[in-house]
């Protein structure tokens, strides 16, 4: 990150000054206060300044502790609040007097409880605030993640940093999206748990990614919006130019409940989310894996031109499900052309095996593949391929390193194909067959081929593509 700050929300994200307000100084004492940010902020390499704030310890994780906010020499860029929320009120009025740029609140107990004591005294802590200009994050969050700007609340995140921003009304699903990322080869810019969301707002943080050259891909986890008519304008503006993906909690009566309970957000109707989200250009997600899915398929794939899929690898009964699955989520599955049958037909014996859509065939040779990705390649009813790829009979009959050189030949035609290519992994239940699994998801997707954990998200994730793709082809002829 360059000095040139040119926007309020970069101080947030590459703070040059940390306050952490509640670190102990207890051995053990690491989750739940200031020492995990502190830790975090160490395995990032923040080359900033970090202020552990007690009011009688001398030295924490080696660093000097200040009795107040107030004895911090400087600027203070972000302090980190890990402390109850009564104390909460008396150090945001030191943090006012400093000149504090932003408070985080890792501190819950406020109105999420459903109790009117507590969400007077979230309520009078954001009055201090803004009377006084600081930005609050959440109350009841996990704060911020930047790898660029050494700042992660957990030392196991990774310090690599990618091309997506995340926020999140979940700290437990933000560190878990975070975590997993990578398995698919997708890794995060930005991500900010923001909680109750009584200070910096959704739709201010969709519009400082979508500003931030870093960021090609913009994801959220949100239960409610404090600010919708804002958001879904900036949301418009915004999905032209970069996919915006969220996943929303809350859709369903139990699931509206937990929402209120956990920040303080009343979801609303789901029919009318997922409209929103469809005129906005949003792609709207149901699951963690989905969303991950989708944000590989994007990274790798280029968009659809249409919604007709070819199924390979579905079996009598198989082929009928997955047919199902995909038309149910949006997709077509149509009949080869005449000249895509006949070609098929010679090479893979039709005895056993069906060559029409879905191709109820399975190879053992890689070059078979290479061939049939070459026909669907020509093929004008085919938009996608989506392979249900399952290695229990393949390791019967070809052995791990006959599998590998198989699953090398899927690669040449995946570059072959021109068109998009999804891998859908079901797990077998078996612990050795399993591990393979994910050996192979994770080197497909080094080689730029999105795998699923299940063939119903592969027809989501491509459904979204697809989805987004006629979104876009409307935007530009308008």
């Amino acid at each position: 990150m360059s000095e040139n700050y040119n926007h309020e929300l970069d101080r947030l994200f590459y703070p040059r000054h940390i306050a952490f307000v509640g670190a102990s100084p207890k051995k053990g004492k690491r989750w739940n206060s200031g020492n995990s940010y502190i830790s975090g902020a160490f395995s990032q390499d923040f080359q900033g300044g970090i202020y552990p704030v007690h009011p009688t310890a001398k030295n924490i994780l080696g660093y000097k502790v200040y009795a107040r906010i107030s004895d911090i020499p400087g600027e203070i860029d972000l302090a980190v609040f890990t402390i109850p929320t009564q104390a909460a009120l008396q150090v945001m009025e030191d943090c006012v007097a400093k000149g504090v740029k932003f408070v985080h609140l890792l501190t819950a107990g406020f109105a999420e409880t459903g109790r009117e004591e507590d969400a007077k005294v979230e309520n009078r802590i954001v009055e201090i605030a803004e009377k006084g200009g600081v930005r609050i994050i959440g109350p009841n969050c996990m704060g911020v993640y930047c790898p660029e700007g050494g700042i992660a609340w957990n030392d196991q995140f990774p310090t690599k940093s990618g091309n997506v921003g995340f926020f999140s009304q979940s700290g437990q699903l933000a560190s878990h999206f975070i975590l997993q990322g990578p398995q698919r080869d997708i890794y995060f810019n930005k991500v900010i748990s923001f909680g109750n969301a009584r200070g910096v707002k959704a739709y201010e943080f969709l519009e400082y990614f979508a500003q931030d050259s870093r960021i090609d891909m913009i994801g959220a986890y949100l239960e409610g919006l404090r600010d919708g008519r804002a958001f879904f304008e900036a949301a418009s503006r915004i999905t032209p130019k970069k996919p915006v993906i969220i996943w929303k909690g809350g859709q369903t009566e139990g699931g509206s409940r937990a929402t209120l309970s956990h920040t303080a957000a009343i979801a609303g109707s789901q029919q009318i989310w997922e409209a929103m989200c469809s005129q906005a250009g949003i792609i709207s997600v149901h699951s963690m894996q989905e969303a991950l899915s989708t944000f590989a398929a994007l990274r790798m794939c280029p968009l659809p031109k249409g919604a007709n899929v070819a199924i390979l690898g579905g079996a009598g009964g198989g082929s009928v499900t997955m047919t199902d699955m995909a038309e149910k989520e949006g997709l077509k599955v149509p009949l080869l052309t005449e000249k895509s049958i006949r070609a098929l037909g010679e090479m893979i014996p039709l005895q056993g095996n069906s060559v029409k859509n879905p191709l109820d065939a399975f190879f053992e040779e890689g070059d078979q593949f290479i061939r049939l990705a070459r026909i669907l390649r020509d093929d004008p009813n085919i938009d996608a391929l989506i392979y249900n790829l399952e290695f229990t009979w393949m390791f019967r009959e070809l052995g791990r390193s006959g599998v590998i050189k198989y699953l090398q030949k899927v690669i040449k035609g995946k570059e072959e194909l021109k068109k998009p290519l999804l891998v859908a992994q079901e797990h077998m239940g078996e612990i050795a067959m399993d591990v393979f699994n994910e050996e192979v998801a994770e080197w497909f997707h080094q080689k730029h081929i999105p795998t699923c954990s299940s063939f119903e998200i592969a027809a989501r994730v491509l459904h979204n593509l697809y989805g987004y793709q006629a979104y876009l082809a409307v935007v530009n002829e308008g």
